[in-house]
This record gives structure tokens, sequence and C-alpha cells, in this order.
């Protein structure tokens, strides 16, 4: 893979990955909001949109790590390779990124099939918002973490 464009050890990928939390996480935000203004519709548009945009992000992050041989040979050249700072970054991201997709996934899955088009409240909006707020935490906890680990990973 060719080296990366923030001047870092890590490679394109990683990157473009790390750029995309930069945006994602400000999207979230404005995703709840619409949610808050009652503009259910855009509301919709921007959750598809981030889970279509999450899918590509995620898809070219697992590529990188099976073409590469994993975050671990990836992260070799670090001056924090194999110590606990960077196993626990690594780890620790991991475990909210797998939650956050998993809750994510079936939060949109389901949100598409009980919500009519255009959405708006029905018998769905609790479990909706329990979700939603849950999904928001854990990407919220994902892209956060994902800072520290590239730094720990691939800057020093």
């Amino acid at each position: 893979m060719p080296p990366g464009f923030l001047g870092t050890n890590a490679d394109l990928l990683m990157d473009i990955v790390l750029v995309s939390f930069a945006v994602i996480l400000p999207l979230l935000v404005i995703s709840w909001r619409q949610a808050r203004a009652k503009d259910y519709a855009g509301h919709k548009r921007t959750q598809v949109g981030l889970g279509i945009g999450l899918a590509i992000v995620v898809a070219i992050f697992e590529a990188d790590l099976s073409l590469s041989g994993g975050i671990f040979v990836l992260t070799e050249a670090s001056a924090y390779a194999g110590t606990t700072v960077l196993k626990s970054w690594i780890y620790g991201h991991t475990v909210v990124a797998i939650l956050t997709s998993l809750v994510w996934a079936v939060l949109i899955i389901l949100s598409l099939v009980k919500f009519e088009s255009p959405p708006a409240p029905n018998a769905f909006s609790g479990v909706h918002m329990l979700l939603g707020r849950t999904g928001m935490i854990l990407m919220m906890a994902t892209g956060l973490s994902a800072f520290p680990l590239y730094y720990y990973g691939f800057y020093s």
C-alpha cells in the first residue's frame, strides 16, 4: 500500500479511514439535530448516507488489514509497538467499533422497516430513540478512540 498523506507511518488507506472519522462525527451531530428539530426525512437521509459511507470505510479498513497482515503488522514501526498502551487502544477501539456496527446496522434496518416514508413518529419511536442514543454514543467512542490509536500506532 502506498504511504499516507498525513506524514506518519500509516498507509494511504489508514489515512483515509482516519479522515473519514473527522467527517463522520460532525455529520452524526447534524443528524441528531435534524431528529431533535423533527426533520425526520433529513435525519433519515443523513443516517442512510452515513450507513453507506461507514460500510465503505469499514470495507476499506478491513481490506487494508487483510492486505497488510493485520493491525499489529501495520503498527510495527511505532515506538509503542507491543506496549500495553497501543494494545489497549487497539482492543478498546475494536470492541466499541464492533458494538457500534451491530447497533447501527440493526437500527437502520429496523427503522427502514418500521417507519413509513416519509418518516414520522410511531410505536417504534421509543425503541428507535434508545437504540439511536446508544448507537450515537458508541459511534462517538469509536471515532474518538481512532485518533489516539492512530497517534500511538503511526505517528510516534
